[in-house]
């Protein structure tokens, strides 16, 4: 009868080296600025809205939980 092997513990965070966390951070800062660059959250939103600005408004939107994904994960990763 084969053996089961013991599944590894989950892991509540990652040790990363300084230069691949300040990547990260970068990458995340990069998709903040695309989501603002293509609807920022100062412009006064209208009522009726165009199709394009809602095709906008979804992709900003991606981009916007991409980098909360992104936040997230960097607060658990600790730099080595």
């Amino acid at each position: 009868m084969p053996r089961k092997t013991p599944s590894a513990p989950r892991a509540d965070s990652v040790v990363l080296p300084v230069d691949a966390y300040l990547e990260l951070q970068a990458f995340h800062d990069e998709l903040v600025g695309i989501a603002h660059t293509i609807d920022p959250t100062t412009e006064p939103a209208p009522a009726v809205r165009k199709p394009e600005e809602s095709r906008r408004r979804a992709l900003a939107k991606v981009f916007r939980l991409w980098a909360e994904q992104m936040d997230r994960s960097l607060k658990a990763i600790r730099p080595a």
